[in-house]
């Protein structure tokens, strides 16, 4: 997919504001003023962005959602033009901290790059305002902001937290976001911030993330909301059968459920070896090693089924 990150390139560095004319969709032409209403700009064929972003959901999307329509955020009000702001700001203080001399381009040192992440339609306008609220996420990966990477629109789609409206319609806002230095961030983290100054953002994947993870402290200054698509999804599309996956559970979680059985001596030791790992004294493999020699195979297993079956019902 490397030639949808030189295409998105082009418009990481044109002008985020543009101009562009009304919405001649039929979903608009029910609700006229839902752009007007948002701050918002609707896009129409031709447009470069529009172009761009169209030809390359479809793709994501193959025939399983309807593209319905494609905007762009106005920066029209006093609060949304100071967050444009900030966050030119802080691309720049990320850029100056790794070295880089503020020109943009290929080289810039804050790899500002573009992701998606699901918007419920009830927060748009305050989102799009004031910014995010709150962390979105299913707490896999920590406390904070997880985006998808431009080229996975249909599995931020599965991924949703966000409930389809009433009429099926979901609201994916496709962003820029201030990744600079990525540390890897393990499934099962309760991370929260940067582990070091060091650091900007998280990834679940170095060589090719599928999550981006800004952390809750990040989140409103190095995301910045730019295009809206509006798509429309089968029903109960993210309730549809997935692949099994093997039963998981945080440390934390699984340290205070031992608690309950073994001695304490022996948690004493599991925190340790949690928080020697936290602070990268060891690997992640090691812990779990250290603690399986701990537990036993079969304790382990027995509370992490256990924790799995209580998550389901």
């Amino acid at each position: 997919m490397d030639y949808l990150r030189t295409e998105f390139q082009e418009l990481e560095e044109g002008s985020t504001i543009s101009e562009s004319g009304s919405c001649d969709g039929s979903y608009h032409q029910q609700r006229p003023s839902f752009a007007d209403e948002h701050g918002l700009m609707e896009l129409l064929e031709g447009d470069k962005a529009y172009d761009l972003i169209y030809r390359n959901s479809k793709s994501a999307l193959g025939d399983q959602c309807e593209l319905l329509s494609i905007l762009r955020n106005g920066f029209a009000t006093v609060g949304s033009r100071a967050k444009l702001k900030s966050f030119q700001v802080f691309q720049e203080a990320v850029e100056m901290k790794h070295g880089g001399g503020g020109g943009g381009g290929s080289s810039n040192k804050a790899r500002v790059k573009y992701g998606w992440c699901d918007v419920r339609k009830t927060e748009l306008k305050s989102v799009l305002e004031y910014g995010f609220s709150q962390p979105r996420n299913d707490g896999s990966y920590g406390c904070g902001l997880y985006l998808s990477p431009d080229n996975a629109l249909l599995e931020c789609l599965k991924d949703s937290v966000a409930e389809e409206s009433e009429d099926g319609m979901r609201f994916m806002l496709l962003c820029r976001v201030i990744l600079g230095k990525s540390e890897i961030v393990p499934r099962g983290s309760t991370q929260s911030c940067p582990s070091s100054p060091e650091f900007d953002s998280g990834v679940d994947n170095l060589a090719s993330p599928s999550k981006y993870i800004v952390w809750s402290t990040h989140m409103n200054t190095h995301v910045l909301p730019e295009f809206l698509v509006c798509v429309k999804t089968p029903i109960n599309f993210n309730r549809s059968p997935k692949r099994k996956r093997s039963p998981w559970m945080a440390f934390p979680v699984l340290i205070k459920a031992l608690s309950k059985i073994l001695p304490s001596s022996q948690i004493l030791i599991i925190q340790k070896h949690y928080k020697d790992q936290q602070n990268r004294r060891i690997s992640r493999s090691e812990l779990i090693q250290r603690v399986r020699n701990i537990t036993g195979d079969k304790l382990l297993v027995h509370i992490i089924k256990a924790f799995g079956h209580k998550a389901q019902n």
